[in-house]
């Protein structure tokens, strides 16, 4: 946390030609000569490491009686942590013993990396070469304290060299004594230097884009291009975001901070590009660093993405005769985060975990990898080809029958690497392993993960919990990824593989999954055997990264159309949340609501006379824009989806229309009995 970006340089096309092969110059500097100057002088020079935090304190493995308190330093400091609340007579301290992280040694590519981002309008924009890097050591500080009394607030500080720092946590309730509960939900935050400078696409529905009487987006001769930039979508021209994404993520975080929630779930794509360390950094400069210290005092409960096994400049997800590059992008994930893991399976760390936070029971799968392995590339798959959307399915037989059952079935969420090549590459990089202590777990029926997702799943529904399930790849998607490798209209990365669970999440009464991946924020509802008894399946991905919408493909008449592949889809921000652009009074053009926003699902839990109620809100953060369009503030707004769910004394939901659904319902004081009436 040592380190804030100095000033952007903006610079025209043209002399982004004349000084190509060159850094761009800081600020000021107009010369060749001060350029070539300035690589001299910055070059790969780092600072040297220094006393305190290089990472603040952050939560981890939260239950009723225990915290996990992680934070990193850049020196082998002594450093100790003193905890006071409830049960604790004075103050408890700990010592922190910490480990050196290698893995996180800057490569000579993150040294030598230049940033350039082009916005589209002909205006290029840079950040001084290398300002965003730290100094080149890591120490990891790790402390359990247990023993804590549930449902309390605890006190703590960190003395780290001559930093420190202090903060607050709560322990969870047990699940008989709550009251209320606040989660929050978002994906795709992939951080990186680089959001500094990026605005992102900003999709526009093709065949639904405005409300009634609304103006059109400015154009490409507009001030907001001038400001912002533009990117082609789907045939059309459109204004860039206006909200870099390092903006949008503080600007997301600061009203989630605002919430007090008990956990943040970030479905997976943490950084952009795990395996690559400028984008960790910038993580952390966002949840325990230099823009917030959220993770100090709220838990983070993260999964893993398709971005923690690629490495960005360092080799993306390898090749056939080295896969390193994904190891070392999953195992730099698993050094940051500590998890319950599977105790049965510890070679795959943090790959997979349960989280019990009072009545609710939160898994987190790894949805990274399936077998057999498909691909696009190597025209590798495990059901036929078709063209139909996904009501050619019939995920219900997957695990016992396969392909037998459904011929159409998929069983891979990534066409990139196989699951020996991985294994194999994790003896290089560890040595002394064999592929058997691989950390890269399967999802598919039969699996360790699978099997343990069943036991828990079981264990929770005798439990009377309330159950929710997390991971990346969004199984039910009109996104980009929505199509699985063996349809026509095909992709690499689809989650549809991971529908194998969706029988599993029935028979247990799953409330809700919560995915992203697509990077679009929408609502399916899925009920295989329509008894009125299903999920809700979310796409979450809009915490910073991509602002997509649904799958468009050219008809015909070469007009952009949606693919509809997904038909559980309910709600989707782009196609059912027109946008309403006006002109005011001093002749500029404003987006007054409307439209695909970053944002994340607040999910609040109130106990009730009958059992509990779950009210699922699709958070946006409008931004509002001066004439000038410069961002003035945000807003937090709430898309017209809003979902409410009832459950009884179980944990099991409530259906409408049942007559006995309200049975036990009990006349408690403060407590709602209305919709038991």
């Amino acid at each position: 946390m040592k380190n804030v970006f100095p000033q952007r340089v903006v610079i025209s096309a043209l002399s982004l030609l004349i000084a190509v092969g060159s850094p761009i110059a800081p600020v000021g500097a107009v010369a060749m000569e001060d350029a070539e100057q300035e690589k001299e002088s910055v070059g790969t020079t780092l600072r040297e490491a220094e006393t305190g935090f290089r990472v603040l304190p952050y939560l981890q493995s939260p239950t009723s009686t225990s915290m996990t308190i992680n934070w990193v330093s850049e020196l082998d400091e002594p450093s100790t942590i003193t905890v006071k609340g409830p049960g604790i007579d004075t103050v408890k301290t700990y010592m922190s013993d910490p480990s050196y992280m290698d893995l996180m040694e800057y490569t000579d590519k993150e040294l030598e990396q230049e940033l350039i981002y082009d916005s589209g309008n002909g205006i290029f924009e840079s950040i001084p070469q290398g300002s965003w890097l730290e100094a080149n050591s890591n120490y990891k500080h790790s402390v359990d304290i247990d023993e804590l009394e549930p449902n309390s607030t605890y006190h703590y500080t960190v003395k780290q060299g001559t930093e420190s720092h202090s903060s607050s946590f709560k322990t969870y309730p047990e699940s008989e004594e709550w009251d209320e509960l606040t989660l929050i939900a978002f994906s795709d935050t992939e951080t990186e230097p680089y959001g500094a400078l990026e605005h992102r696409e900003w999709e526009l529905h093709t065949t639904n884009p405005y409300v009634e009487g609304s103006e059109e987006r400015p154009g490409m001769d507009s001030l907001f291009n001038q400001k912002h930039g533009n990117k082609t979508r789907n045939g059309m021209p459109l204004v860039r975001y206006p909200l870099d994404q390092q903006t949008a993520l503080n600007e997301n975080l600061a009203h989630i901070q605002a919430a007090n929630p008990d956990a943040l779930l970030i479905a997976g794509d943490l950084a952009q590009g795990s395996g690559y360390q400028p984008a960790w950094d910038e993580f952390w400069r966002h949840f325990a660093g230099d823009f917030t210290n959220l993770a100090s005092s709220t838990p983070l409960l993260p999964a893993l993405g398709n971005w923690e096994t690629y490495a960005s400049i360092n080799g993306g997800y390898g090749n056939d005769e080295d896969r390193s590059p994904a190891v070392i992008s999953r195992n730099k994930y698993h050094e940051y985060f500590d998890t319950p893991g599977d105790a049965n399976n510890p070679q795959y760390k943090d790959s997979y975990y349960r989280t019990d936070i009072g009545p609710v029971t939160l898994l987190t799968l790894d949805s990274t990898n399936g077998i057999p392995d498909e691909s696009t590339k190597t025209e590798t798959y495990t059901g036929k080809i078709y063209g139909e959307d996904d009501s050619i399915l019939d995920e219900s037989v997957w695990a016992e029958q396969g392909v037998d059952g459904d011929p159409y079935m998929t069983t891979d969420t990534q066409g990139e690497f196989t699951a020996e090549s991985y294994n194999n590459a994790y003896t290089e990089v560890f040595e002394g392993t064999t592929p058997d202590d691989s950390d890269l777990p399967n999802f598919n029926p039969g699996t360790e993960q699978y099997k343990w997702a069943e036991e828990q799943l079981k264990d929770a529904r005798e439990e009377g919990q309330i159950i929710l399930v997390q991971f990346h790849h969004a199984p039910y998607s009109s996104g980009v990824h929505g199509a699985p490798p063996n349809h026509e209209l095909a992709d690499n990365q689809s989650g549809v593989a991971m529908r194998v669970y969706t029988p599993l999440f029935e028979a247990y009464e799953v409330a809700v999954v919560i995915s992203g991946h697509d990077e679009m924020f929408e609502r399916s509802w899925v009920d295989l055997n329509d008894d009125g008894s299903g999920f809700h399946s979310y796409d979450v991905g809009v915490a910073a990264d991509g602002l997509r919408g649904e799958k468009m493909i050219e008809d015909e008449n070469g007009n952009f159309v949606p693919q509809n592949y997904n038909t559980y889809t309910e709600w989707a921000a782009t196609r059912d949340e027109p946008e309403l652009w006006t002109t005011n009074e001093n002749g500029v053009k404003h987006l007054i609501d409307g439209g695909l926003h970053y944002g994340h699902l607040q999910m609040d839990f109130e106990e009730t006379a009958w059992g509990a109620e779950l009210t699922l809100s699709p958070v946006y953060i409008f931004p509002i824009l001066d004439d000038n369009y410069d961002l003035i503030h945000t807003e937090r707004r709430v898309y017209d989806d809003v979902q409410k769910i009832s459950f009884n004394k179980n944990g099991k939901v409530i259906q409408k229309g049942k007559s006995d659904a309200c049975e036990n319902a009990e006349e408690k004081p403060g407590k709602r009995v209305g919709a038991c009436k």
